[in-house]
């Protein structure tokens, strides 16, 4: 008990901001009445299966074609074993995201100065649109938030006893993605940091070991809970994506700017062939291709979109307004984000900066190629609030000289 009260101690901004972030998450949980719609419907029906002892679930198409939704489903069951209750459910989702705030600020903190790390994840904190989905039963809030411990550990390896910290990292790499199948991006970000690594002459027989760990840890878990999930016939499918075309046939559909459309899922999401062919026939509309990304871009970047927990508010003055100050957060998130690489101009950054930037970019790219929506910038966004606080700096810095100088 004494080392608790005296961590609590040392630590008061961690408490604090976690109990802020918490409680002001609770209140939008408990005011926001958000229904159950779209996939998130079908995987928590399924996860009610599960828990009742039902299978009807396996034989929708949904989850023969998309077994990697089946992660998020059993993550789900297994919280309403507890308690049954959709409450509960967005109850764990503000304890969640209240620790992603955390680790954006302990990460954060590692690029710049304590004040600014403080200031971004307070930012972060009352960000609306990732503060108000946690009245969604999304599948995004628990694999980042295992993606962010992930990336703390990562950055905190000492390359002198690095085993033990990349079995860990692959590790949670491969539960995250067993949760949500967008941690191969992660992966391509450490990869490519580790080759910065070794050009900064770091040893680099070290450096590639220790990413394989990473790798192999990451690929043990996901694949062996797949195969386990198909033994065993909770998931026909396992963890597998049954047409990996699907997502690139809406990333290239030029009417739709990337975004979701009915009549390609008619008549694309069960034919994987069909998709293959579709893929290659509008990637070889080169001319088309450069103003869809622009298009992409704003979309994912740029779109402010509250629709998924407060739609019923749509068209009243306060979801307006609520709207500007998310679109506000937005715009000022990536003004700050994009200032922060002023720091590889002047040849400042750190690796730490290095490896989060390297992360936005993949995503970047990744997004142009596939759907979009805004509601896909949440792991973005992540990322951005832990860059900002070099912006943060850079202002407090420029704030301190003014004053000094009497102005």
């Amino acid at each position: 008990m004494e080392n608790i009260i005296k961590w609590i101690k040392e630590n008061k901004f961690i408490v604090f901001l976690f109990l802020f972030s918490f409680v002001i998450r609770l209140i939008a949980v408990i005011v926001v009445d958000t229904p159950i719609i779209s996939d998130f419907k079908t995987m928590y029906d399924a996860s009610l299966e599960l828990i009742n002892g039902t299978d009807s679930y396996k034989d929708l198409s949904y989850f023969l074609l998309w077994g990697y939704q089946m992660g998020h489903v059993i993550y789900q069951a297994i919280l309403l074993l507890f308690f049954n209750s959709v409450f509960f459910l967005k109850f764990v989702n503000c304890i969640v995201t209240s620790f992603t705030v955390i680790f954006i600020y302990l990460i954060c903190r590692k690029i710049c100065n304590e004040n600014s790390a403080r200031i971004a994840s307070v930012l972060y904190s009352i960000f609306l649109f990732p503060l108000l989905l946690n009245t969604v039963l999304s599948n995004q809030q628990m694999p980042m938030l295992l993606i962010l411990i992930a990336i703390y550990k990562f950055i905190n390896i000492d390359y002198n006893k690095f085993i033990k910290s990349s079995i860990l990292v692959g590790i949670l790499l491969g539960f995250s993605n067993i949760l949500r199948s967008e941690t191969i991006v992660i992966i391509c970000a450490l990869f490519l940091y580790s080759i910065y690594l070794i050009l900064i002459k770091y040893d680099w027989k070290k450096i590639m070991l220790s990413f394989l760990i990473i790798f192999l840890g990451y690929f043990i878990v996901f694949n062996g809970s797949s195969s386990l999930l198909k033994l065993s016939g909770v998931s026909p499918s396992g963890l597998n994506n049954n047409n990996s075309m699907w997502k690139f046939v809406i990333g290239f559909n030029y009417e739709t700017s990337g975004m979701y459309s009915n009549s390609d899922a008619e008549i694309y999401s069960s034919d994987v062939e069909l998709a293959r062919e579709e893929v290659i026939n509008r990637i070889s509309q080169f001319e088309k291709i450069p103003l869809h990304f622009l298009k992409k871009v704003k979309i994912l970047w740029f779109n402010s979109d509250l629709d998924w927990s407060i739609a019923s508010l749509n068209g009243t003055f306060i979801y307006k307004v609520l709207n500007i100050i998310n679109q506000i957060f937005i715009v000022v998130f990536n003004i700050f984000t994009l200032g922060s690489l002023i720091n590889f101009l002047k040849l400042k950054f750190n690796k730490e900066q290095m490896l989060i930037t390297l992360i936005l970019f993949v995503y970047f790219g990744v997004y142009l190629l596939i759907e979009v929506m805004p509601r896909y910038a949440y792991s973005l966004q992540i990322f951005e609030a832990i860059l900002i606080g070099i912006s943060i700096d850079f202002i407090c810095k420029k704030v301190k000289d003014l004053c000094k100088k009497g102005v």
